[in-house]
């Protein structure tokens, strides 16, 4: 094996413009399909908290007591479809509008114009039938009017399936890219060492000892590929956190980078790297 690794890195060292180039391109594929991937659990996060934001305002008739009020809190728990239910009595909500709104403004209206509600948190399983619940409340006794973001729930799953989709389609089309790369860059390493290739079938070398050398030229050069697009990545998520950016984008705070990636790149490299060569050798023929 120790002979196989040296005739590797001699074979990569002799043709090392070639290995320089297959490198980088291959690193910059890389670093857009795991900066695609971060985009993709990144909008996967971000939607799923909006969606754990998502909830139906229960407006309750004027006439409902507390007794009503407790037996359309146990309806609404009955449905299972909530993950958390809110009680707001028209008081409380008054002094939530007066911390918002000038006081005096309220003052003049006299009264207390709002009404008690249920503020309930839909599962994120449910979220797509929330039409189908609101409508169901509204059918429930001291329900005066249901309130629901039926449009924001439509716009979140919008966003996510395109994003998902997209992502989907980008990604195929740079795994076939780097297969590509991999595949032309040892195929001309093999075509250069044709010579040496029949004098070692002379010699009664097996194909799978003729291969091994061509297998590893591969993996090291998917291996190298992803440790250049970890630095880019790296280098660019550091610049992004960095103080003086966040003064001006605190958004990015919000940015999740799983660890995981920093070593499941270069065994993706490697992985492409063997199967792309093992495609390019093909199967090795004796006369």
């Amino acid at each position: 094996m120790k002979d196989h690794i040296i005739s590797a890195i001699k074979g990569l060292w002799l043709n090392r413009w070639s290995t320089l180039m297959a490198t980088m391109s291959i690193g910059i594929c890389f670093f857009i399909f795991t900066a695609l991937f971060l985009i993709i659990y990144n909008v996967e996060i971000f939607t799923k908290k909006l969606s754990t934001k998502a909830s139906v305002v229960v407006y309750l008739k004027k006439e409902a007591n507390s007794n009503d009020i407790a037996s359309l809190t146990e309806d609404l728990k009955k449905l299972g479809v909530f993950s958390k239910l809110n009680y707001i009595s028209k008081e409380d909500a008054l002094k939530e509008m007066k911390s918002m709104i000038d006081p005096q403004l309220i003052e003049l209206i006299g009264y207390n114009p709002l009404s008690d509600t249920i503020e309930a948190f839909v599962k994120e399983d449910s979220l797509n039938s929330v039409e189908l619940i609101a409508n169901k409340i509204k059918k429930l006794p001291f329900v005066e009017d249901v309130y629901y973001p039926v449009n924001i729930v439509k716009g979140i799953n919008i966003m996510r399936i395109t994003v998902l989709n997209f992502g989907v389609f980008i990604l195929t089309l740079l795994s076939i890219a780097i297969l590509f790369i991999l595949y032309a860059t040892v195929k001309s390493f093999y075509w250069k060492k044709t010579e040496e290739i029949e004098i070692l079938k002379l010699l009664g070398a097996t194909p799978s000892y003729i291969r091994l050398p061509f297998l590893m030229e591969g993996a090291i050069i998917g291996i190298g590929g992803t440790l250049f697009a970890e630095f880019c990545l790296v280098l660019i998520y550091f610049t992004l956190h960095s103080k003086n950016l966040y003064t001006f984008l605190p958004a990015i705070s919000q940015i999740v980078f799983p660890l995981e990636v920093l070593y499941i790149l270069p065994i993706s490299g490697m992985f492409f790297g063997i199967i792309s060569s093992f495609l390019a050798l093909g199967r090795i023929k004796y006369q």
